[in-house]
């Protein structure tokens, strides 16, 4: 780690080396994608020397001028004119039909659901075991909790089934 990192960024370090060390993903080079991963968030966050010195720059400038992004032409709108309004496509899909994203929900699940009853016959499919789907359904439960309006309405309903 740099001399000018914080406390928090070196045990951000140290628990991101031994997490790799741990699970002996990266071998020998633990600590250099520790190193280099923790630098990508100081970049990502500003903190480190260019950065702060790039900022002081860029703020200091009498008159600012426009790049060549700004005064290229508006952009189009994502909505494909052949396409119709109610296309079975989801609000994911790629909007020129290519490849999985680009494909109907119902097609994606067809080739997931293959997927899956290929991995089960193959013997290679992940097999819940009791503990894992306690963790899994509690995850879930408070996911669902965070829903206020969904909880407000539970509530109301009461007891009944």
């Amino acid at each position: 780690m740099p001399r000018g990192a914080s406390p928090k960024r070196e045990r951000q370090y140290e628990k991101i080396k031994q997490s790799a060390k741990k699970s002996g993903r990266y071998g020998a080079r633990a600590e250099e994608v520790a190193a280099r991963t923790v630098n990508k968030i100081r970049r990502e966050k500003g903190e480190t020397k260019a950065q702060r010195s790039r900022s002081k720059k860029r703020s200091t400038t009498a008159s600012p001028r426009k790049s060549r992004a700004s005064k290229s032409r508006p952009a189009k709108s994502r909505r494909s004119p052949k396409s119709p309004a109610g296309a079975s496509r989801s609000r994911r899909a790629s909007s020129n039909g290519r490849g999985f994203a680009g494909m109907s929900d119902q097609r994606q699940r067809a080739i997931a659901a293959e997927g899956g009853r290929a991995a089960h016959k193959q013997g290679t499919a992940h097999e819940f075991s009791q503990a894992e789907a306690r963790k899994a359904g509690q995850k879930g439960g408070e996911a669902v909790s965070r829903n206020r309006g969904h909880m407000a309405e539970i509530g109301r309903r009461g007891g009944e089934r």
